[in-house]
């Protein structure tokens, strides 16, 4: 008797742990960037076609919307410009493989030779080592997400006066 017991209080407390959790919200899931349809959507900054993976960036606001630019240096002046907008992850590609890379980890260039679409010469790298090699066969600095959107935001300020 006092094994059944103990059983049903072990079932028991299983099942009103499996309801408990149940209750419990759910973790927003880690952020994807967002697919682009090139040469067919349009840049959330300046209107243009986006046609470059290797330029293109976006990002995901708090309530899942998504902002798609066909230059990375658009999407940061994007994100200065609309303060009210709460940015929840950013992405870029990497310039070498395009592949899609968490923009606050990548490393950035800015190489005044390239040409890009919005004429920034801003790109980016997901490893710091082909940062460094681009910017040495370039002759220009590597530098952080928020180095690259303080550089970027110094020469816009310079731009306008």
């Amino acid at each position: 008797m006092k094994a059944r017991i103990a059983f049903l209080i072990v079932v028991l407390t299983f099942l009103l742990m499996v309801m408990l959790s149940a209750c419990v919200p759910k973790s927003a899931a880690d952020p994807v960037p967002p697919e682009i349809v090139y040469g067919q959507d349009m840049c959330d900054g300046c209107g243009m076609l986006i046609d470059e993976p290797r330029f293109a960036a976006a990002f995901i606001l708090e309530n899942d919307e998504t902002r798609k630019f066909d230059d990375t240096a658009e999407m940061f002046s994007y994100a200065r410009d609309h303060p009210e907008e709460t940015i929840r992850a950013w992405f870029v590609h990497d310039y070498i493989t395009e592949e899609w890379i968490n923009g606050e980890a990548a490393f950035y260039v800015i190489a005044n030779d390239l040409t890009t679409p919005m004429g920034s010469g801003l790109v980016a790298f997901a490893s710091r080592d082909s940062a460094e090699t681009f910017a040495s066969e370039n002759g220009e600095d590597v530098m952080t997400f928020d180095q690259a959107r303080e550089a970027l935001s110094m020469e816009m300020n310079m731009g306008s006066n």
